[in-house]
């Protein structure tokens, strides 16, 4: 018993031991150890993203994900302003440390454009991160003060005409100008109401593309110019110092209307602005007061400060299928504003026949350099009735200034390049390219000439002669009279040149009034390009601009193309502003076989907008006429097929970037 009392014992202290261990009390509860803590998920980028980045680039993003035991990766997802227009991911899901693309959008509105990209790991949204990316374009290509000028045609088939100075600082940013705005509005009687007007250019934008395709935005206070004051411009740049430009609005603002404006033309890098002195060569086209044709071509010399006293000066005025001879010209010239503008208040020695309508006729000159200008009209306001619509180029003589008394300062190859009104007055309804020889006496020779003037059903192509004589006082004034012979169509127009000097070419007068020529009721203006010596090539980069002439539907274009003369063909992009609606991104492809070395050669152009009758794509024929390898103007020859004129040129372009991935 004894020992049986022992056992129980031990049982007992043996049980309270064991309650004690596991923190007993009344109730016997039996605890497993706690659960290991689970890891949370996270996410980080590894190596640090980059902040910014070129439109013509790309670059990776990559994110390492911890603390998941599935492995599930990473998802990507971008956010922007612009929602649609924030670039791509090469993948929206990747493996936990795998790389993934980022290329930009092809283009943004503005010089710069915010981004965020995001990473969130697949097995917890919950655990993200995010990096901002600012994706910038190239306007620093276009930074200082320049010149712009564009014409064309307005809703009304009016002539309409812009010119000014406006300011880029490099970064996408307008930050102040002047400009003049030249308009012929048409009233119930058909006879216009001339319109011209000076704003102040307040701000704006502009953005350059990877390509060199571009816009400029223009703001105003004045809410009858453009769409509410602002203009929209679509731009090609050729080099820090040039861009082709267009009138193209923002249809994207529904909040803007129309302007209803088509112009082409030049932005130009103002290298100077000291008063003008001196002879300057002159030129301007468009339409009278009655809608008629009107150009004006002459030299100007302002031989003292401020003054144009009549010595060494000479015009010719053709207006209404009448040329009247201007002796001399006297007058004014203001001291150049602050953005360097001047204002020429001219009259003629025989002002019964000059300015028509008025007078006075005075012109707002534009100062790039010491020897480039562009000309608008500026006396059509609520006082003065205005000769016209207006706008053209001054280019200075220098020191040669009344030192053209012998032929051989016009001897040499060109090509001619003009644009202006056949008899219905409506713009870009004359154009014309050709090449001539000239010799040092008096003989035109080795000339061939393609021109159509749309609204009179007329065209050809056909080689021509003439003479020319040379002004003995010294003004540079050549005058072909009534010598030009085609060898088919008989009787040509009366060609004046105007010589320049200082390496510049001189200006071109298209005085047809001719009733024995078939461009006869028609003028226009354009330049005498000194052509360089064969053999040519056509290969590289080039900027394109072009006017397609439909009668009273306009179709303008800027863009860019890359040419191969090996291959004979070029292919590119164009901005196209077809019947005043805005249309980006056409294809623009030539054929053209191999480049003539005597100048002018054939082959085709492509575009779907060109209204050719016979062929999907539309394709028309056109001939080309190199003035050296950076410069290269086409005209359309099928005109008998389409019943329009297409006019262009191709200027060699720079670069915006040296990657591969720019165009």
């Amino acid at each position: 018993m004894t020992g049986g009392k022992r056992m129980l014992s031990f049982l007992g202290l043996a049980a309270l031991l064991f309650l004690a261990a596991c923190g007993g009390n009344d109730n016997l509860t039996l605890q497993n150890p706690p659960a290991p803590e689970a890891k949370a998920i996270s996410i980080s980028f590894d190596p640090k993203p980059v902040s910014s980045l070129s439109l013509a680039a790309t670059t990776s993003f990559t994110a390492v994900v911890n603390g998941d035991s599935t492995n599930a990766g990473v998802d990507w997802a971008l956010v922007c302003g612009v929602p649609g227009n924030c670039g791509t991911l090469q993948s929206l899901h990747t493996k936990s440390g795998s790389a993934v693309t980022y290329t930009p959008p092809s283009s943004i509105s503005g010089n710069s454009q915010g981004v965020t990209v995001e990473a969130f790991a697949t097995a917890n949204h919950n655990s993200n991160t995010s990096a901002s990316l600012t994706v910038t374009g190239f306007a620093g290509n276009l930074k200082g003060t320049y010149v712009f000028e564009t014409t064309g045609l307005d809703g009304n088939v009016g002539a309409f005409e812009l010119a000014g100075v406006v300011v880029l600082d490099g970064n996408g940013n307008v930050t102040s100008g002047e400009q003049t705005y030249c308009d012929a509005i048409f009233l119930p009687s058909s006879q216009p109401s001339l319109v011209s007007v000076a704003d102040k250019i307040t701000g704006g934008s502009y953005y350059i593309g990877p390509d060199g395709r571009g816009t400029l935005t223009l703001n105003t206070a004045d809410q009858n110019v453009g769409q509410l004051g602002i203009e929209n411009f679509a731009l090609v740049y050729l080099s820090n110092s040039k861009a082709l430009i267009q009138t193209f609005d923002n249809l994207a603002n529904v909040n803007l209307p129309p302007s209803n404006e088509a112009s082409l033309g030049t932005l130009d890098l103002q290298t100077g602005a000291a008063a003008p002195t001196g002879g300057y060569a002159f030129v301007v086209n468009g339409i009278d007061v009655n809608a008629l044709p009107l150009a004006i071509g002459g030299v100007f010399n302002i031989d003292s400060p401020g003054t144009i006293s009549g010595a060494g000066s000479v015009a010719d005025e053709d207006d209404g299928n009448t040329l009247t001879s201007i002796p001399a010209l006297s007058g004014t010239v203001t001291t150049p504003d602050s953005f360097g503008a001047v204002k020429f208040s001219l009259t003629a020695s025989n002002p019964a026949t000059f300015p028509p309508f008025s007078t006075s006729w005075e012109l707002t000159g534009y100062i790039i350099d010491a020897t480039h200008m562009k000309l608008i009209e500026t006396d059509n306001n609520s006082t003065v009735a205005g000769s016209g619509v207006t706008v053209g180029v001054a280019l200075g003589q220098g020191a040669t200034t009344g030192t053209f008394t012998n032929g051989s300062a016009f001897a040499g190859n060109y090509v001619f390049d003009i644009a202006g009104e056949d008899p219905s007055g409506v713009p870009d309804t004359l154009a014309s390219v050709g090449e001539l020889t000239v010799d040092s006496n008096g003989n035109l020779s080795s000339a061939y000439d393609d021109e159509y003037l749309v609204n009179a059903l007329v065209g050809f192509t056909d080689s021509f002669i003439g003479t020319y004589t040379l002004y003995p006082t010294g003004t540079g004034r050549v005058d072909t009279n009534s010598t030009i012979t085609f060898t088919v169509n008989g009787q040509g127009p009366e060609l004046i040149f105007y010589l320049t000097g200082n390496g510049n070419p001189p200006l071109v007068l298209d005085a047809d009034d001719n009733e024995n020529s078939l461009g006869d009721f028609s003028t226009g203006m354009g330049f005498a390009h000194p052509q360089a010596a064969t053999p040519f090539s056509f290969n590289g980069k080039y900027g394109v601009d072009f006017t397609d002439s439909q009668g009273e539907v306009p179709n303008t274009a800027t863009g860019r193309v890359t040419a191969s003369d090996s291959a004979g063909n070029l292919s590119g992009i164009v901005d196209t502003n077809f019947g005043f609606s805005p249309q980006p991104n056409f294809g623009l492809d030539a054929a053209f076989g191999s480049v003539s070395t005597t100048g002018r050669f054939t082959g085709t152009l492509e575009n779907t907008l060109f209204p050719s009758p016979t062929t999907v794509p539309s394709t028309i024929s056109v001939a080309f006429y190199p003035v050296d390898d950076d410069l290269i103007f086409f005209i359309e020859t099928d005109f008998a097929l389409t019943f329009q004129s297409t006019l262009g040129h191709f200027s060699a372009r720079t670069s915006v970037c040296n990657l591969s991935t720019c165009p």
